[in-house]
């Protein structure tokens, strides 16, 4: 347990603080930059499209350099995630347009639960906005799919 000390105060001391920050600001600018979501809604999806489609493209034009493919790789991820969470928030349009026709938080909360047990993405999904490839591979700049589990992640007791 002492070991693991220093992470433990890394994690919940510096970056998950951080991380909330940076979610409370970001869904405050998208909320003041696109008002509606519904343009949320669209505007993720359509980046979500463009980054799935060209991610050839993207891994083509790394630059070679590390000071350059550092700040490549900053920028990508960013715009990546702030991509995945404007989708996220503009999904609040499907949200709203479901309570619109008289059905109740808890029946909304079950018929989800449903869909994504059935596609078996819950555990995947519950990480959005935030999910990206990260590693070395050749796959990098391809997000990865959220109705896919992820092999590398094993149950500890």
């Amino acid at each position: 347990m002492w070991r693991n000390l220093a992470d433990l105060i890394l994690i919940y001391a510096v970056l998950t603080p951080t991380f909330v920050l940076y979610g409370h600001t970001t869904t405050w600018l998208l909320d003041r930059w696109l008002e509606k979501s519904s343009q949320q809604l669209m505007v993720g999806f359509v980046s979500a499209v463009v980054f799935a489609y060209f991610h050839n493209l993207f891994r083509r034009i790394v630059p070679t350099s590390s000071s350059q493919l550092f700040v490549y790789e900053t920028a990508y991820d960013y715009v990546v995630i702030l991509s995945c969470w404007c989708y996220y928030l503009g999904c609040r349009t499907i949200y709203r347009t479901i309570l619109s026709v008289a059905v109740q938080p808890v029946f909304v909360l079950f018929i989800a639960v449903v869909i994504l047990i059935y596609l078996r993405g819950f555990r995947n999904v519950l990480s959005l906005p935030v999910i990206l490839h990260n590693d070395a591979s050749v796959e990098r700049y391809r997000p990865i799919s959220t109705l896919t589990f992820t092999a590398s992640i094993e149950p500890t007791c």
